[in-house]
């Protein structure tokens, strides 16, 4: 393969990072909001909507993984996908978001088309982008490198996404409160979804081509004739992708990983779909949500650093074990120390807990490289796809799972959606599911490290295995 020019690894990272996450965060933040307050759905058909969407990933991610590691093309294996899957993901984001004038009824059922349209295009984007980091290095070094890339991108656009969301929102509301501010409305919404759709299309379109080198027609002949037992398992058949899907449940390390990035996003889900009414109703100030974004990003870079320490000191497992720990203090402290008028302080200590449970959620995907190889190596095929697609499935059901949660969550504390203000009893339900749930998720992915068996040690040895393999 190619060597990655700094243009290429930099296009490649920030356009993928880009348009990934703005997508991810862009429903994390705004469909639960969007859904029930402005839409007028039930917050909890609305996380039944989320949930069915994540049984169908069960197989559509799994499936896309397997298509992607056997696929032939004169774009190469993923960077066909992302290439002309790219356009469909930026429609269908803006259809979630167009608010058309429909029954009670037939808001529902849109509402299920339009977001389980959204994520069977988006999953056929979105985990060949992510199998491509694998793929087009071997470098453990440079695999973390632009890891942290994709990752800190992911970062500034959830900044785009809070900050950038709430600009447009109410800048192009059409409705306005008695003291002539703007009232978010359905025509603010169908801005951010065109906006917001483009900006994907292009994001992925910057991602393919800086994969164009070492994501070839020429790579794929090239690989088999290194291998002659690859040319027996890159069939396209049915039954040979349906084989392939099956490999991840060969790899301990791939399940336990899995459960740990499950745990992460779902706690992060239901603190993401809470925090502009968290703002709106604890703390009095919606805009708040952006100054919060803006912390966040600051403390992220640092965070950052903090991780390619770590990892390359001890290891991703021992990292990630060391990020979780780390992640449970301000969580505890704040929870302790939690008064609604000391704004500042509540501000900073909640964008320092979410910059440390994103970047343990970073971690995960230096792992999930660890565990390509590991399959590789037990399988003697390459596994970047399933092992990819593995773990966006798990960040994809754990999200899904915590918006179906929160929809009864809300429920049961009280809350009432457009409501000019909220009883004690969903208050203090608020102020839970900002400051605690996020270290919830982290215990339960340290618990699931103590079943994970790769280490800094055996994965060299795996790769240096691979390596004697290649020659």
């Amino acid at each position: 393969m190619n060597e990655l020019t700094t243009k290429d690894r930099i296009a490649y990272a920030v356009g993928g990072g880009f348009a990934s996450n703005l997508g991810f965060y862009a429903m994390l933040v705004f469909f639960i909001t969007y859904a029930s307050d402005i839409y007028g759905i039930d917050p909890v058909t609305v996380g039944v909507i989320t949930l069915i969407s994540r049984l169908i990933d069960t197989v559509t991610d799994p499936l896309m993984g397997a298509i992607g590691d056997r696929t032939k093309s004169k774009l190469g294996k993923y960077r066909f996908w992302v290439t002309y899957t790219a356009p469909f993901v930026g429609i269908s984001t803006f259809f979630i978001f167009a608010s058309p004038e429909l029954s009670a009824t037939l808001k529902v059922a849109y509402m299920y088309v339009a977001y389980i349209l959204y994520t069977i295009i988006s999953t056929a984007a979105n985990i060949p982008y992510h199998s491509l980091t694998a793929y087009l290095t071997g470098n453990v070094k440079e695999r973390t490198n632009i890891v942290l890339i994709k990752q800190f991108t992911g970062l500034l656009t959830q900044f785009v996404v809070s900050a950038g969301g709430i600009f447009i929102l109410t800048h192009f509301s059409q409705t306005t409160s008695l003291d002539g501010s703007a009232v978010i409305d359905v025509t603010s919404y169908r801005y951010l979804g065109a906006f917001f759709g483009v900006l994907i299309t292009l994001g992925f379109w910057v991602c393919a081509y800086g994969s164009r080198k070492n994501d070839t027609l020429e790579r794929i002949q090239s690989d088999e004739k290194a291998n002659s037992e690859t040319q027996s398992s890159d069939s396209t058949s049915i039954v040979d992708i349906f084989k392939q899907m099956l490999v991840a449940f060969k790899s301990i390390s791939l399940g336990c990983l899995a459960l740990a990035s499950s745990a992460n996003t779902l706690t992060l889900a239901m603190t993401s779909g809470v925090t502009v009414q968290f703002y709106t109703y604890v703390m009095s100030d919606a805009e708040l949500a952006a100054q919060g974004a803006l912390f966040n990003v600051c403390f992220g870079a640092t965070a950052y650093l903090l991780v390619k320490w770590a990892v390359n000191h001890f290891g991703n497992k021992k990292a990630f074990v060391f990020i979780c720990s780390l992640a449970l203090i301000p969580s505890f402290i704040l929870f302790a120390t939690f008064d609604d008028s000391n704004v500042t302080y509540t501000v900073v200590m909640l964008a320092l807990i979410m910059s440390l449970a994103q970047a343990g959620s970073l971690v995960t995907w230096m792992m999930v490289t660890d565990c390509a190889d590991e399959l590789k190596w037990k399988t003697k095929q390459n596994a970047a796809g399933v092992a990819s697609s593995t773990l966006t499935f798990s960040n994809k059901f754990g999200s899904a799972i915590g918006a179906f949660l929160l929809g009864w969550v809300l429920n049961y504390i009280g809350y009432v959606p457009g409501a000019a203000e909220q009883g004690v009893d969903t208050i203090s339900g608020l102020v839970f599911l900002m400051v605690v749930t996020p270290a919830l998720g982290q215990l339960i992915a340290l618990f699931s490290m103590i079943f994970y068996p790769l280490n800094k040690e055996n994965h060299k040895q795996i790769c240096m295995n691979l390596l004697g393999a290649d020659k």
